[in-house]
């Protein structure tokens, strides 16, 4: 046994097996203490207490590698002293160690409360905030945002405090002989126009306006942006961009955005005013009413290119006529997917309406914008231009979260149905699917994959798959009827909140 510096080490002690994830979890679920609570509906604070004997534990065990292979100027390989090996491997090895048990303290905890957790946990840290009193300000981040925020103590146990959401439980409908509705559809030349008109603006792009030209709906506005909260200005933002449309700032929906920038032009500004999220970054601003002023500096419009020889050219038709009976061909060809749409929305109705099934009250921002992007996936299935799927993302991001509620609803039926089905789900279903993806938006099929995994796609795409494979056995045993549609009807008038008619309205645009 040797002594260096006042440390003992002896190099033929066994030390804690660190390599073995599972170990670890195993040993911290007898060691670390959890304090559980409810802070809402399928929603629960854990406060998680790691013993200084664990970190030491750790500690020692990734010491004890470094030591046999550090190289110290001085000592030959293996042979110089712990004290030195620590000075010099000291803050790298206490990141990883304290990675190492963060991790796998939340995992033993989940395991020793028996917790049925949704995705991953939100942690609570203290943010160097300017604003705040203090310079510190408690928030919930994600786990790789608070390992780069709290610090291993020097002394005495470390704690850290997370949110999680639960998984709900409930019992499935009848699945089996559902009453289906396929209405009888023709392609028009109303509807070949649209298609045209989306053709062209995906070969379109926002160019800046005239001076003193005045914005109109779906303009792109670049403005500084200003938030105050009790009078009290709590954030800026120089040359933001938003589009003359509902959005969403700050976590507000600002329904009435477009209404109120349609009209304006460069230096004017606008004021906006609405309730901030009850998971707002700032734990002290939740729920509060914020104002929002916007200066408008720069206005740019969607430029598409008119139905010329060129554009006619470019797509490798002489006349219009021809492009129109190609687009008309296409349509036709695709008006037996769109059917199948209708049926798989039926179904989905349905389960949406025959499961009983408790969520939060609220749906966070995560569940939200997870909704968003499996808005957006969905659309980039059918081919939609960018700018029309920018235009329904705004519109659920601002739709009073209730779509986010049916969304997060149905993942977790679907989720029951392909366990209690046997789904499987291949890389070359996936891969099928991005090549059409690919093929649509005239893309390679590795930039379109590239561009999902960035965005969180692949999962969405992933899981739509699922989806719709659960969803096409149920329609293979329903009772399908035909159903004559009256084009004569006028369209009921959205409700002012929104959310469910601005989803029907995305889905009819779409098809």
């Amino acid at each position: 046994m040797a002594n260096y510096g006042g440390e003992e080490i002896n190099k033929t002690e066994t030390l804690p097996d660190s390599s073995d994830p599972a170990a670890v979890k195993e040993r911290l679920k007898e060691a670390i203490a959890v304090e559980v609570a409810d802070v809402g509906v399928l929603r629960k604070s854990m406060t998680i207490r790691v013993p200084r004997a664990e970190i030491k534990s750790e500690m020692d065990s990734q010491y004890g590698e470094l030591l046999s292979d550090a190289i110290i100027p001085g000592f030959r390989k293996g042979r110089a002293p712990r004290r030195l090996v620590e000075k010099r491997f000291n803050n790298e090895v206490g990141a990883q160690v304290q990675t190492r048990l963060m991790s796998n303290a939340y995992l033993a905890a989940v395991e020793k409360e028996d917790l049925k957790v949704l995705g991953d946990p939100m942690i609570w840290v203290d943010m160097k905030d300017k604003a705040a009193e203090g310079g510190k300000a408690s928030k919930l981040v994600d786990m790789p945002t608070a390992l780069e925020e709290i610090k291993l103590p020097a002394e005495g146990d470390f704690e850290f405090k997370c949110e999680v959401e639960l998984r709900p439980e409930f019992e499935l409908p009848e699945l089996d002989g559902i009453p289906l509705e396929k209405p009888k559809l023709e392609i028009t030349d109303e509807d070949v126009t649209s298609q045209v008109d989306r053709m062209r603006a995906i070969r379109g792009t926002f160019k800046p306006v005239d001076e003193g030209t005045k914005i109109i709906k779906d303009d792109l506005i670049i403005c500084d942006m200003k938030m105050t909260v009790d009078g009290n200005e709590v954030k800026t933002a120089e040359n933001m961009t938003v589009a003359a449309r509902p959005q969403v700032i700050e976590g507000v929906a600002m329904e009435d955005l477009g209404d109120k920038l349609v009209g304006k032009k460069a230096g004017d500004t606008v004021e906006l005013e609405g309730e901030l999220p009850d998971d707002y970054e700032r734990e002290e601003l939740r729920e509060k009413n914020a104002k929002f002023t916007l200066k408008i500096n720069d206005i740019k419009r969607l430029d598409m290119p008119p139905l010329d020889d060129e554009f006619l050219k470019g797509q490798g038709f002489d006349t219009e006529v021809e492009y129109r009976a190609w687009i008309r061909e296409q349509m036709t060809g695709e008006l037996e997917e769109q059917l199948k749409r209708g049926l798989r929305g039926q179904v989905r109705k349905y389960l949406l309406d025959n499961t009983k099934l408790d969520l939060p009250e609220g749906v966070s921002g995560r569940q939200t914008e997870r909704a968003v992007i499996g808005r957006i996936v969905e659309l980039r299935r059918q081919g939609v231009p960018m700018e029309e799927i920018d235009k329904h993302a705004d519109e659920l991001r601002t739709s009073a979260r209730e779509q986010a509620m049916a969304e997060l609803k149905l993942f977790f039926i679907f989720e029951k149905i392909a366990e209690k089905q046997e789904v499987e789900i291949t890389e070359e279903d996936l891969n099928a699917q991005i090549a059409a993806i690919a093929r649509a938006y005239n893309k390679r099929f590795d930039r379109v994959r590239d561009e999902l995994a960035r965005d969180g796609g692949l999962d969405s795409l992933y899981l739509q798959i699922r989806d719709d494979k659960c969803v096409d056995a149920i329609v293979e045993k329903a009772k399908i009827t035909e159903a004559e549609v009256d084009k004569t009807a006028k369209p009921a008038k959205k409700a002012k909140s929104g959310g469910k008619a601005k989803k029907e309205k995305a889905e009819k645009d779409a098809e």
